[in-house]
């Protein structure tokens, strides 16, 4: 076993370094050994309770909203901004910006370079960081209520969606595909490669206004809008021409002593809230999530949360990855060694993933969006699997209650017409492993790649359920011990899959 799980890690290191030896490039073989971490991106998107668990977001595809869908900002004043501002989602995230009278973009998340939940003085410098980007009004704010916009789509507006908690703040990696991808920054004090085409006014680290500045003018040579992100009090939009594609719907003044009913901050409000206390929702209750995660406490509505397949279409045939490419993408914080990084990508390694990036978003900028899409697909696998295999790996308590539940699970792959029982279940494994994904067509490169990730998943749980039958149904005498290897083949899968839903 050791020597195999040897080989294995040697196979992979000489494939993750074969971009030295020639011209780097995505490919399905890449894709098939980081077949977990693709699969979560796909299921994960949109979803705020996945990106939660999966934070370090590596991956970008383009997404369209529609036409007539209402997206809310808020602001002191009853004025809609007339450039780059920021779109929330849902009504709650968007009305702690017309309540909280200090300002600034949607923002906040884990604590900044050097800073701890509730450190008081990283959370001055954070807010410092996030003043708005068009406020000319210098009133004094303390007795002012601000305004809650509602507007609605005019047409269909294209984004760049950047998965993960991409809207945070922080050095544990939530922003690597903006500042080390897409903006080329690696030293922090310095600008961004992308050329500005007016001097930007923040001082110090470029910070949420410099990062927004830059995408935007991404956006602008890709023909996009903007940006989608995550962030901890939900979805948000990065909108570059505010007025473009907008209309206004309603604009109603919020009381001023609205914000006094949420001690902790509005409902799932960043860091603080308006009081200055500890980050969470209004439930705030200690939350121990997954190792490495910088945030002390979440909302409990999380796992609920969601855009939705009708308000944003997410193009999963534009999705572009570090997962595709063999680059280096290890966590140098053993720590945190599950939470991927771009750390030690190159240089000319990010230009490539870049350039890929700017060819996918030409080809399928105005390319129709599927209505049945990898999602969807992903959907169909966590639902069959993800209420089973956690119960048989931690509470079946018998070889006949796992045996019962492993027959549910994989009767219908197995033709019994078959004779031969090897032959038999090697086929009935490998329709297994392909039955989800066999009508997905592959039209674009990285449907190629989604389908080698997805076939690789399927084909690691096809693969256990089949081993822990044998140890409980083939095996005539199966006994105690067989029951506990067969749990420990199943744990095993359940930390290769790493889904949200186990959390």
């Amino acid at each position: 076993m050791a020597s195999r799980t040897l080989f294995a890690a040697l196979a992979a290191l000489m494939i993750l370094s074969s971009s030295s030896a020639e011209a780097l490039a995505p490919s399905a073989e890449v894709a098939a050994q980081r077949g977990a971490q693709i699969f979560n991106s796909v299921y994960d998107s949109l979803r705020k309770w996945g990106s939660v668990v999966h934070p370090n977001g590596m991956s970008l595809y383009l997404a369209t909203v529609p036409e007539g869908v209402m997206l809310h900002h808020g602001n002191n004043r009853n004025e809609t901004p007339t450039e780059l501002q920021w779109l929330a989602y849902e009504i709650e995230h968007a009305e702690m910006f017309a309540r909280d009278h200090r300002g600034g973009p949607p923002g906040g998340g884990p604590p900044g370079r050097g800073g701890k939940p509730g450190d008081h003085s990283d959370l001055k410098r954070r807010r410092d960081a996030q003043a708005p980007l068009t406020n000319s009004d210098d009133t004094p704010r303390e007795n002012k209520s601000g305004w809650l916009h509602t507007y609605r789509t005019t047409k269909p507006l294209r984004f760049l969606f950047l998965d993960g908690m991409s809207g945070d703040k922080g050095d544990a990696g939530v922003l690597d595909t903006q500042d080390y991808l897409l903006r080329g920054v690696r030293n922090l004090d310095k600008p961004s490669f992308w050329p500005p085409k007016k001097k930007l006014t923040s001082r110090g680290p470029p910070g949420e206004q410099d990062r927004a500045a830059d995408l935007c003018r991404m956006c602008e040579d890709w023909k996009l809008q903007g940006v989608i992100r995550t962030e901890s009090a939900g979805f948000e939009i990065i909108k570059c021409d505010f007025l473009d594609g907008l209309e206004q719907i309603q604009s109603l003044q919020r009381s001023s002593a609205g914000g006094d009913r949420h001690p902790g901050g509005p409902p799932g409000g960043p860091p603080g809230g308006p009081h200055g206390g500890p980050p969470g929702g209004p439930h705030g209750g200690p939350y121990k999530g997954p190792p490495g995660m910088p945030w002390g406490r979440r909302n409990p509505d999380d796992r609920d949360r969601e855009v939705g397949s009708s308000r944003t279409l997410v193009d999963y045939s534009s999705m572009v990855s570090a997962f595709f490419f063999p680059v280096n993408i290890t966590n140098p914080d053993s720590e945190r060694a599950e939470l991927p990084r771009l750390l030690s990508t190159t240089k000319s390694e990010m230009r490539t993933i870049r350039d890929y990036l700017a060819q996918v978003i030409e080809d399928r900028h105005d390319a129709p969006i599927s209505p049945f899409n990898w999602r969807d697909v992903s959907d169909l696998v966590v639902r069959r699997y993800a209420p089973k295999i956690p119960v048989m790996a931690a509470n079946v308590s018998s070889v006949e209650e796992m045996a019962r539940q492993i027959r549910f699970l994989l009767e219908v792959y197995i033709d019994y017409s078959v004779e031969d029982e090897d032959l038999r279940d090697e086929a009935a494994q490998e329709r297994c492993a392909s039955f989800y994904i066999q009508t997905m067509p592959l039209k674009t490169e990285a449907d190629t790649f989604i389908y080698a990730a997805f076939k690789a998943v399927n084909a690691r749980i096809c693969g256990a359920l089949f081993e822990a039958r044998k140890l409980v149904i083939s095996d005539a005498d199966a006994d105690e011990d067989s029951l506990e290897e067969a749990k420990e083949v199943l744990k095993s899968l359940m930390e290769y899959l790493a889904w949200s839903i186990f959390e």
